[in-house]
């Protein structure tokens, strides 16, 4: 137990001196922040990110870079993709992503507005790193929200642990997961969400008061194959 208190305040002191920002107490794009951090950290093996962002893709490459470990960067957003290839070219990234950070394009999105998750689940299927790769990290985190959806429901038996953010959305309209306490967001009061039709294991956090976002929003984590690491995590 005095083991694991000492290592869970060391990691909270490497994200005190991170060299990349933090602002998930204001953006609430953000809120996975401390989770995603705390368990890369804690973690060797590769990881992939389902839609690039300043909250993920510069914290999960800062993490990736002391160790050459594989990152796997996936948007159907061009722009998103050009923005961090330019900015990481010959760092962990090179142009003919022979690197250890790597960014695929995913094509066939529909209009901005539509929940269509065709391409997204094309792409599952397709995507041959998924076929010979055993990503210990997935981060879920792209549009629309049933392309979500289907990334959790093909990884969840394949990565070791699945971080999706906005996670209560899910449960709020009948996707996956059940939705035991409604969130009070008038006063900041977390709901209780269970999500075991998906995951043997599970926790989901909510960031600290006052939170960023209307619903926080939370964060879960999720595996199907450990809860020792998932019960060491703690929102800060």
């Amino acid at each position: 137990m005095k083991k694991n208190i000492m290592f869970f305040l060391l990691n909270m002191i490497l994200i005190v001196q991170a060299n990349i920002p933090l602002f998930n107490k204001m953006d609430p794009f953000s809120t996975h922040q401390p989770i995603l951090y705390s368990l890369a950290l804690q973690t060797e093996g590769p990881i992939i990110e389902f839609g690039c962002g300043y909250g993920s893709t510069d914290l999960l490459h800062d993490i990736c870079k002391k160790k050459n470990r594989l990152l796997i960067s996936l948007d159907d957003n061009l722009e998103w993709i050009d923005i961090f290839r330019k900015k990481y070219l010959n760092d962990g990234y090179n142009s003919d992503n022979s690197g250890w950070h790597q960014f695929y394009f995913v094509p066939g999105k529909k209009h901005s507005g539509d929940d269509d998750p065709g391409h997204w689940l094309k792409f599952l299927q397709e995507f041959t790193l998924l076929k010979i790769i055993t990503f210990e990290i997935c981060f879920v985190d792209q549009h629309p929200w049933l392309g979500r959806y289907e990334t959790v429901k093909y990884l969840k038996d394949k990565a070791k642990y699945i971080v999706l953010h906005d996670c209560d959305y899910f449960p709020l309209y009948k996707i996956f997961g059940k939705e035991i306490l409604a969130t009070d967001r008038k006063n900041q009061i977390p709901g209780i969400y269970d999500f075991s039709d998906s995951f043997k294991y599970f926790k989901v956090f909510f960031p600290i008061n006052p939170w960023p976002g209307e619903t926080g929003p939370p964060t879960l984590v999720g595996s199907n194959f450990d809860y020792k690491l998932i019960n060491l995590l703690k929102m800060q």
